[in-house]
């Protein structure tokens, strides 16, 4: 019997090793600026800049191909901002006579979180204890999405200046996730 309690104890950790750590969104926001064309490289290039204007420690960039579906499906180009234990992943892609913009603020659950859910009986109990979402940790996430999104709508903002689109204060407001519930 404890054999077998070994092998199971075993089997979860190296499970939880080599799986990528869970991810978890905290909020995310999309528009379609409708009769507007711009490259890509180029939108996230600038709000690169004025991201990097705000002198937030820590950050870094990295564009990423992110599949639209499987693993065989076509990828779409993301810009990846990486700050402390979250990542705020922003599309910039032409769609129809316009262009799409979403972002995604996303929290990085650790393997060992992870792993402590899948104890039976005391895992959810365990991961509350040791890994709580705290007021710091949805404040600070919050700090950084109003960062990230404001970078955004001034780089929108500054390039549809000549066009006549705008964005309705509707139109600006990210969507918040329920950030207590587990």
């Amino acid at each position: 019997m404890i054999s077998i309690l070994l092998f199971v104890l075993f089997f979860f950790i190296i499970i939880s090793i080599i799986r990528k750590p869970r991810e978890e969104h905290h909020s995310n926001w999309a528009q379609l600026l409708s009769g507007f064309k711009f490259s890509t490289k180029e939108f996230y290039e600038l709000v690169k800049s004025e991201m990097l204007s705000h002198e937030i420690n820590g950050l870094s960039f990295e564009q990423v191909a992110l599949k639209t579906g499987n693993i065989f499906s076509s990828e779409r180009l993301y810009l990846r901002v990486k700050w402390g234990e979250y990542h705020y992943d922003l599309c910039f892609a032409p769609f129809g006579d316009g262009c799409f913009v979403s972002w995604w603020l996303i929290f990085e659950t650790s393997a060992e979180e992870d792993f402590l859910t899948k104890i039976p009986l005391i895992g959810e109990w365990i991961r509350r204890a040791f890994f709580r979402k705290t007021y710091y940790k949805i404040d600070t996430a919050s700090m950084f999405m109003t960062y990230a999104h404001h970078s955004v709508l001034t780089v929108i903002d500054e390039i549809t200046k000549n066009t006549g689109i705008r964005l309705t204060e509707d139109q600006r407001k990210p969507i918040l996730k329920n950030i207590f519930a587990r």
